[in-house]
């Protein structure tokens, strides 16, 4: 059955007039004329008759009708649910985000973003790279930032920004006396690292890793302050992002460990879903965020090697 010719059907049945129902669907009468004899071949049985200028339905016309308005119903109950949905889409943006960001760049990027769209309601959550991702493929948030790694296909990867780690103890740690130091010096210490499934971790593990060098003890820590902590109680040595501990360097509570080496980064990319549309406020955050590199991406979906990941 042809979709079209019963939609026709069904509003001629609803109007019983040509002119009506051409005007309702942005048609001509003849085109009408034309779906409604179609239809009526194609059913193989007579489903209305004119008499004095008026249409009238037949026994199974009248059936057939009742059916299609149940189905036309359903249609209009869709098309309210999706358009509710885009509603919900467009006044709402999921962000999320590492807790480094979170406490650093993320303020900013917001309010800047709801200084245009005030109305749009930002949330904001935390989380490592990993479960970020996770996140972004299952739906639940909109954009995340994470650290760079390899993404599948179903993501798109715009690059947001490089962070550098510094490597921290206390003043009186070995190290942070006998600094600059040779990255190797580190193997034997006491190393408190991010939880699994951090970027930052990744990054510093694979650093150590090109140098051959093994920590004689690993901690592990989702949490800034208790890693700021432990290391202030001279129990090792740990990476930290810069910008995290510049207030402890300043106040002398913690001490660079220079490596000879040079320090050690990390790129970070905002990340999305490839295929799926993007809402106004979502291209504006994403401009920002990107500083301009995503617009053409988003509004002519060109792809470059140096600008896609």
């Amino acid at each position: 059955m042809n979709l079209k010719q019963l939609e026709t059907f069904y509003h001629f049945c609803r109007f019983r007039n040509m002119s009506r129902t051409a005007e309702h669907l942005f048609v001509t009468q003849s085109a009408i004329s034309q779906q409604l004899r179609s239809f009526e071949a194609e059913a193989g049985v007579k489903l209305f008759f004119r008499e004095a200028n008026e249409y009238y339905l037949t026994e199974t016309g009248e059936v057939l009708y009742l059916l299609s308005r149940g189905i036309f119903s359903r249609l209009g109950q869709m098309e309210s649910l999706l358009e509710e949905a885009r509603k919900v889409a467009s006044e709402r943006l999921r962000i999320g985000t590492t807790k480094d960001y979170a406490r650093t760049l993320m303020p900013d990027l917001v309010a800047r973003f709801q200084e245009k769209y005030p109305h749009v309601q930002v949330h904001l959550s935390e989380g490592n790279s990993a479960e970020l991702l996770a996140k972004l493929r299952t739906r639940k948030e909109d954009v995340v930032v994470v650290a760079r790694s390899e993404y599948d296909s179903a993501l798109r990867a715009i690059p947001f920004a490089r962070a550098v780690f510094t490597l921290v103890a206390r003043p009186d740690h070995p190290l942070a006396v006998k600094s600059p130091v040779s990255i190797s010096a580190l193997t034997g210490e006491s190393m408190i690292i991010r939880e699994q499934g951090s970027g930052l971790r990744n990054a510093i593990l694979e650093k150590l890793r090109q140098f051959g060098v093994k920590p004689s003890m690993l901690v592990e820590s989702e949490s800034l302050s208790f890693i700021l902590a432990y290391v202030e109680r001279r129990k090792g040595v740990s990476f930290i992002l810069t910008r995290e501990v510049e207030k402890e360097l300043a106040e002398g509570v913690l001490k660079e460990i220079i490596l000879t080496e040079g320090s050690i980064g990390f790129e970070s990319d905002v990340v999305i879903r490839r295929e799926e549309p993007l809402s106004i406020p979502m291209q504006y955050f994403l401009t920002i965020a990107t500083d301009g590199r995503a617009n053409e991406l988003l509004h002519e979906g060109v792809e470059r090697s140096d600008d896609l990941r």
